[in-house]
């Protein structure tokens, strides 16, 4: 039955009289309505909930801020809308696979609970600094149109014990009464193992209290979260989640289109067959800084397009880690590593001198002594 999902919590919220989440779920089912082209339903659903009896329910619906600490008065989220197109991964195949089978389920939600099959709406991702959970959770709030409501866990965390625990609930409260994704970022700092003899024990009730939170929201809100440090989270933590990906350092193919995709079509398929070799090890978000960078210097400049020396010198050095490395042995690295992409001609132009003179360098690097 479609539209199932909205027309359940629709009538939760009249049992429960939460006019709030009543209100949510009335304008996320006319936009639904409106969508598949019924806009005559959606335009009678619309003035039932601007009635005068309603009226100050959707006022408030409209004005209402996102949950706050109660001693510091910050707020306990984010909250952002992000457009399709605004958000682009590049994910390994079988990643890629299980992204779009949780976002196909989420979606098909009203007719899975129909058929009462029903779904946990929860995602783990997990890996490296920098390889794209963030835009990750900002592309499935954008494929599923949803707000994308991003935990602060500085705040959460309150100094004042107990005070966590009830930040907590206050933000599942929160995102319960109303159609979003929550995203929990760093979320080993929530969900540590509670095991750990040097935290207190208020922080191991904390993890209680989340695994309690989760559970009270489960098949109602898309739950997204994502650490660096997924060894330090407790096993009760993994067993909420439906869906788990890894995501690691983008491989050469991943890396060639997001060369693609941050410098541009002029970019010649050379070049990017040649970036996508220089920066092994690099994470998706090194690649865009350089990228980045890379343009900005061009623009000052007033160079049509990033030169493939520039971008390899840039390359070279952070994949080097050899900001302060003498340009002998920087040299001397290239060639070990890539001779077929830094050849003499390359880093000739990429650090402004004759190819002679990196010939000269190379050989007296050569006949040093031992």
């Amino acid at each position: 039955m479609q539209y199932l999902t909205e027309i359940l919590n629709l009538a939760e919220a009249a049992i429960t009289g939460d006019r709030r989440k009543g209100l949510s779920y009335a304008q996320l089912l006319a936009e639904k309505l409106e969508s598949n082209g019924e806009r005559k339903a959606a335009e009678r659903l619309r003035r039932a909930v601007s009635s005068p009896k309603s009226q100050a329910g959707v006022t408030a619906a409209r004005m209402e801020r996102l949950p706050v600490d109660s001693e510091s008065r910050l707020s306990l989220a984010d909250e952002t809308i992000v457009a399709p197109g605004d958000a682009e991964v590049f994910l390994e195949a079988h990643v890629q696979t299980s992204v779009d089978e949780f976002v196909r389920y989420v979606r098909a939600s009203d007719q899975l609970v129909a058929e009462g099959l029903g779904i946990a709406p929860t995602l783990l991702m997990y890996g490296p600094p920098g390889c794209g959970k963030t835009e990750l959770a900002r592309h499935i709030a954008a494929s599923l149109q949803l707000p994308l409501v991003t935990a602060r866990v500085d705040t959460l965390i309150s100094s004042f014990l107990g005070s966590t625990s009830k930040n907590l609930r206050l933000l599942f409260d929160h995102v319960a009464g109303r159609p979003c994704i929550l995203f929990l970022d760093e979320f080993d700092a929530l969900a540590k193992l509670r095991d750990d003899r040097q935290e207190l024990g208020e922080l191991k009730r904390v993890v209680v209290s989340l695994l309690q939170n989760i559970d009270s929201i489960q098949g109602k809100t898309v739950v997204l979260a994502a650490t660096n440090h997924e060894h330090l989270l407790d096993p009760a933590i993994w067993r909420r989640f439906a869906y788990r990906v890894h995501i690691e350092l983008p491989k050469i193919d991943e890396r060639r289109k997001m060369f693609a995709k941050f410098l541009g079509p002029s970019t010649s398929e050379r070049a990017l067959e040649h970036y996508a070799k220089a920066s092994e090890g690099l994470s998706g978000s090194d690649i865009r800084d350089l990228c980045e960078s890379a343009r900005r210097a061009a623009v000052v400049d007033n160079a049509q397009s990033v030169s493939e020396p520039e971008m390899l010198r840039r390359l070279l050095i952070r994949t080097m880690k050899a900001e302060s490395l003498p340009i002998p042995q920087l040299f001397a690295l290239a060639k070990e590593r890539l001779p077929e992409v830094f050849t003499h001609r390359v880093l000739a132009a990429a650090f402004h001198m004759s190819p002679g003179n990196v010939t000269h360098i190379l050989k007296r690097l050569r006949d040093a002594p031992a």
